[in-house]
């Protein structure tokens, strides 16, 4: 990636050509399923939520769960579409995350 303000990819492999299935989110928490390339589900739980943004994430093609650059102690998180056409996005600024696969 050539965005200076990328920091990293993060998450597991099964991610990238994954599918959103839904998006959940509350108080300081974050929830957002994913259907990896295998077929498996991810939930991703973000702790310490600040923001999020996002339109029609569900049904979006996964390029990428990346980590740009953000002021301390927020890390912001994009989910990065992997197709052109698709207006899906969605952004979540948050303290961390982790992973629970089914």
């Amino acid at each position: 990636m050539t965005d200076p303000d990328f920091v990293e990819y993060v998450g597991i492999p099964d991610l990238h050509d994954g599918i959103v299935l839904r998006v959940s989110f509350g108080g300081k928490t974050a929830e957002v399923v994913v259907e990896g390339y295998s077929g498996r589900e991810h939930v991703i739980r973000f702790q310490g939520v600040d923001a999020v943004e996002m339109n029609a994430p569900e049904g979006m093609l996964l390029y990428s769960l990346s980590e740009m650059r953000s002021s301390p102690p927020l890390r912001r998180f994009i989910f990065a579409n992997n197709e052109e056409d698709h207006p899906g996005f969605l952004t979540i600024l948050a303290t961390d995350f982790s992973i629970y696969s089914h």
